[in-house]
This record gives structure tokens, sequence and C-alpha cells, in this order.
């Protein structure tokens, strides 16, 4: 049975404090991941959800132009067809990678190809119960890391899992959310200058409305219990402690010496950039007006 283990997931818009709340919880010796911090396999495009429910619909501002049509490609009704697409992408990119720091990133670094082609071999034979077949994998993915030493909790921070978060409930209810969010002038401030998203913000704009609505679409199908908002403002200032205990209580962990230790440390406002839209951007109040005008309301203000 898989009851014994329990998967954490984080995300949010991307750099809103998923791998700082990640690092975090990893301090708990009850909990481990890394090695990669994101799978990157359950939520893209002929990830382990598209297999198991079918190709998503999701908002075009989230995909690139290849992925748009890829999910109207015909052969995808068909389950053997999504698995072949599956398998080429584990054995490519989500197997090796370089990351943004360009560092090699992937499953390569939790487990040995000879375990995750077992992995995938066992996932192809179980197709006829997709949905069995998929929660075998994930967890036969999480009891051969490399750094799996019998802890009840394991945690991914790929950004989209809040997009996502009513399917992988739906795959995995016993699964615990953490939708990290900051002020979203901070937010674009940090994104922009990032490879993998929005390079200006024209497109940064409908980009950040339509993942939030989506992770608010999301959220509303999960039990409030098994899933935490939680600003980055709050973590590092405004609320320090309510906040840490919130996270401890959705997690279902108990408070921990070197947890607690990091947590004072290393999460501060120092490190947290807060404000930092304010240099970041050459006509600050110009991006200020543009996103009242074309997302709304500005939570999180600084």
């Amino acid at each position: 049975m898989n009851q014994d283990l329990i998967p954490v997931f984080s995300g949010g818009i991307g750099r809103s404090g998923t791998t700082i709340v990640g690092t975090l919880l990893r301090k708990h010796p009850n909990l481990f991941s890394g090695a990669p911090n994101e799978v990157r396999f359950i939520t893209e495009v002929y990830g382990l959800l598209d297999l198991v429910y079918g190709m998503h619909r999701i908002a075009p501002t989230q995909l690139t132009h290849f992925e748009r049509a890829s999910l109207y490609n015909p052969l995808n009704r068909s389950i053997q067809f999504r698995y072949r697409m599956f398998r080429r992408k584990a054995s490519g990119y989500w197997w090796k990678r370089i990351n943004r720091l360009g560092e090699e990133s992937g499953i390569h670094r939790a487990m040995s190809w000879k375990k995750w082609a077992a992995l995938l071999d066992e996932l192809e034979a179980g197709l006829d119960n997709p949905v069995t077949a998929g929660r075998n994998f994930l967890f036969g993915y999480m009891r051969n890391h490399r750094r799996y030493k019998g802890q009840k909790y394991w945690m991914d921070t790929t950004p989209p899992n809040m997009m996502f978060a009513s399917e992988i409930y739906r795959l995995f209810p016993e699964s615990r959310f953490i939708d990290m969010r900051r002020n979203p002038l901070d937010n674009l401030a940090s994104v922009i200058p990032e490879p993998w998203g929005p390079n200006d913000l024209k497109s940064a704009l409908p980009w950040f409305k339509d993942r939030m609505a989506l992770a608010d679409a999301a959220r509303s199908k999960v039990p409030s219990e098994r899933y935490l908002t939680l600003w980055l403002e709050d973590l590092v200032l405004h609320e320090r402690e309510a906040s840490y205990s919130k996270l401890l209580s959705v997690v279902g962990i108990d408070d921990d010496e070197n947890m607690s230790k990091f947590f004072n440390e290393e999460v501060t406002v120092e490190k947290a950039h807060i404000g930092r839209w304010r240099k970041g951007f050459a006509n600050p109040e110009q991006v200020r007006s543009d996103f009242l005008k074309n997302v709304g309301p500005i939570e999180r203000e600084t």
C-alpha cells in the first residue's frame, strides 16, 4: 500500500518562494526532496496526468507553440501513443537536462537508469488500469530515490503544480499543497529575466493573470485542510511565526530543531528581495499602472 508515503507539492508563479520553502521543509528529518527539485514528469504536456486522464486543456499563455500543437494531435486518444510520448520525454530531458544555473539536473540524480527504466516498463505493463499504474509509478519513484531513507513525506517544487492541483489531488488524494505567492510586481521583476518564462512585460501580464486564475480554480477542488496559500512577505516579515506554524500544520509535521534554525537564520527579508520591482524595472510606476489596468489589484504591495 502507498498510504505510508505522502507527496507534498509546492508551486506558484515561479520565483515566488517555492525553492526556499522546499529547502526549509527538507530540513525536517521526515521529509525528503531534491535531486531534482522539480521532477517535471507530472504536470508537463505528455506528463503523468496526461497519460492517465488524457490531454489537458490549459490557457495558451502557459504553453509553448509546440505544446499547443501537441494537444490537438488525434493520436492522443490512444493511451499507448501517450505512453510513447511520455517515455520519450522520460528518456530525454526529464532524465537529464541543464537547469537555469547551468548545472545538470534531472532524474539521473535520483536513481540509476536501470531503476528508472524498470519503473517505465512497469508503468507500460499496467496501462489497462492507468490510475493505479500512475500512482504506482510516482510512489515507485519516491521509494527508489537515493534520498529516501524511510521518510513519510516527499516534496516536489515544480511551479505549475498549483495550476494542476485539482488533477494531482484526483490522482493522489493523500497529497498536500503549498501555493507560494509574493507581491506580483516583485514576481514579475524576478521572472522576466529568466530564460524559461515571458521575457517582456507585454507577454508577462496575461501569462501571470492566467496562471493565477488557473491556480485559484484548481484550489477550489482541493480540501482546505490540504492546501495552503502562503505569501512570501508573510513568511519572511509580516506573519513569520504564524506562517511557519501553518506550514507545519498543512504538511502534518511537528517542529524540528534543524528546520527552525534554518527558518530563523536563512528565511529572511533580505534574502527574499522584498520590493525589488522598484529597482528591477527602468519605469516601475508605469509597470505598476500597466499591472493595475491589465491584471487587477496588487496584493502585498511593497
